[in-house]
């Protein structure tokens, strides 16, 4: 038994030297007690005896209680802690000195005495978080702090209501919706019904938080597991099929994203049967379009046509009935202008891009967000009428898409900059190199950091390299040769007598295995990089 008692105490030096500090801190107050104190074997009980000396009953409780917290609310901890503890014991505790008060905020004067003392009731803890959402808002950290003590605390029912609140993925939101699965398996919540439907509720969110964070592979396993609760739910209740057909068309979206698109299409046509069967015809339209955008990648373009024109129908009910989900049937019949071009509908296509630009440039005057799709709306348009060779309307389209060059993102930017190197082109203008260069920046960069399925990069330098002068001529010239060498293994050779700037000194270099300094500072400059940095590994490999 004595040998126990060392152990314990040899595992507890930390407790022991923390108790033994508080005696020395308050000896005064300790008086002849203080040599009792001392002579007790285990540090546990030292520690407690102490701090019930120093600041009365129940303190050495609620510093447990409170070591879940560390710091917290003056008065928030005081109304919590009352509902277990007289209401002077927080007072009592920073006259002791253990606990210390700056202006709002009570925290440990000993640090270590929080680690030491060991786990209190999560369920104050879990109180004390609700009650601060509920004075200071819902932060993030205070919302991560009351799902996982109200899940310790088996709270599982407020952990899940809080939890299915959160759509801003996080790390640790993600960590604990797994733990909340977790112990979900083994709940009974108000009976076995509920308890499968908040499963389902927990694994669906898990799963888009998880997607949303680019986390894919665990995205695919919590929507399968998801969609498995909802099919069984949907056998004793049919009103959860409609909630089964919504996790079909987001599995379906993860598996377009992951580029499985066998698999996607599978999905999209289980979301699109359930939802006809159900009559979801707001939601039908959103999968549809997805559908239609999936099958025209992957040139099924009767099936791709099929799924946008029954979208569109379905778009045109929706604005009738509520006007705001304009901006919904502007990009239906966008994707379907662009289905026509593709099938030579050249009529339909013309009539579709009319109606978007109609449609956007009245909602692209309320708010900056539609500016993109206006944007590339333009150009679409504009393309079509450089093929049908209508080069002043199409110059037109390209100039008032260009208004909005700072504002758009780099995938419609570089097709805008493609248009004007043709619009160019077609004036005999020497400024169409210089815009035929940039696009090509952009879709390299665009396929190489983000695997965009970019237009032909190679032969839009090569349209550089023949149309502009100068250093921009040699600068197209090398990065358009290193590519095709050490990129797709194409043997090349550079014409003499280059003239190049920084970046194309920057790429030769890297063929040579030199490295050098280099400021970026332009789109162009980071190609440079992007192509410099994976040719200087494959020479020095």
């Amino acid at each position: 038994m004595e040998e126990n008692v060392e152990n314990k105490c040899m595992l507890k030096a930390g407790v022991r030297a923390i108790a033994n500090e508080l005696i020395i801190r308050n000896e005064d107050k300790l008086g002849d007690e203080a040599d009792s104190l001392r002579a007790i074997k285990d540090p546990d009980e030292a520690l407690e005896k102490v701090i019930e000396k120093l600041a009365g009953d129940n303190a050495f409780s609620m510093l447990k209680d409170f070591a879940l917290l560390g710091e917290a609310d003056y008065e928030l901890l005081k109304d919590t802690f009352s509902e277990k503890y007289p209401v002077d014991v927080v007072d009592r505790l920073i006259e002791a000195g253990l606990l210390e008060r700056r202006g709002d905020i009570v925290r440990f004067t000993i640090k270590a005495l929080r680690d030491e003392i060991g786990e209190g009731d999560h369920s104050l803890a879990a109180k004390y978080w609700k009650k601060r959402m509920d004075k200071f808002g819902r932060r993030s950290g205070d919302v991560y702090e009351f799902i996982e003590h109200a899940i310790k605390a088996g709270m599982l029912e407020d952990a899940v209501e809080e939890f299915l609140q959160q759509k801003q993925p996080s790390a640790k939101l993600i960590e604990l919706g797994e733990t909340l699965v977790e112990k979900l398996k083994d709940a009974k919540l108000e009976g076995e019904k509920v308890e499968g439907e908040k499963k389902a509720y927990v694994l669906r969110n898990l799963a888009n938080l998880c997607f949303d964070a680019g986390r894919k592979d665990e995205a695919e396993k919590y929507y399968r597991m998801a969609i498995d609760e909802y099919i069984e739910l949907s056998k004793k209740d049919e009103s959860k099929m409609s909630d089964l057909a919504k996790l079909f068309n987001n599995l379906g979206n993860l598996y377009h994203f992951m580029r499985r698109y066998d698999e996607a299409e599978e999905h999209y046509d289980w979301a699109v049967k359930i939802m006809k069967e159900l009559g979801m015809r707001n939601e039908l339209a959103i999968v549809l379009d997805n559908l239609g955008l999936l099958c025209f990648n992957l040139n099924k373009l009767d099936k791709a046509k099929e799924a946008l024109e029954e979208a569109l129908i379905i778009r045109k009910e929706m604005v009738e009935k509520d006007p705001s989900t304009v901006p919904e049937l502007a990009k239906t019949l966008n994707n379907l202008g662009v289905l026509y071009k593709r099938l030579n509908k050249l009529e339909d296509v013309e009539k579709c891009y009319i109606n978007v630009l109609g449609i956007l440039r009245k909602l692209a005057a309320e708010s900056s967000e539609f500016v993109p799709q206006l944007a590339a709306a333009l150009n679409n348009l504009a393309s079509l009428y450089l093929e049908e060779n209508r080069d002043e309307e199409a110059e037109n389209l390209v100039a008032e898409a260009m208004r909005y060059e700072a504002f758009l993102p780099p995938d419609i930017r570089m097709k805008c900059y493609i248009n004007v190197a043709k619009v160019l082109e077609k004036r005999g203008d020497d400024a169409a190199g210089e815009y035929y260069f940039r696009a090509a920046c952009l879709a390299f960069n665009l396929y190489r950091q983000y695997g965009y399925n970019s237009p032909n990069f190679v032969l839009l330098f090569e349209k550089a390299e023949k149309l502009s002068n100068g250093e921009m001529k040699g600068d197209a010239a090398i990065m358009k040769n290193v590519i095709m060498k050490y990129y797709y293994k194409v043997d090349t050779t550079l014409p003499e007598g280059l003239m190049y700037s920084r970046r194309g000194e920057l790429v030769l270099k890297a063929t040579r295995g030199e490295a050098m300094e280099f400021e970026v500072k332009s789109e162009e400059d980071t190609t440079a990089y992007l192509i410099a940095r994976d040719v200087l590994a494959k020479v020095r490999k």
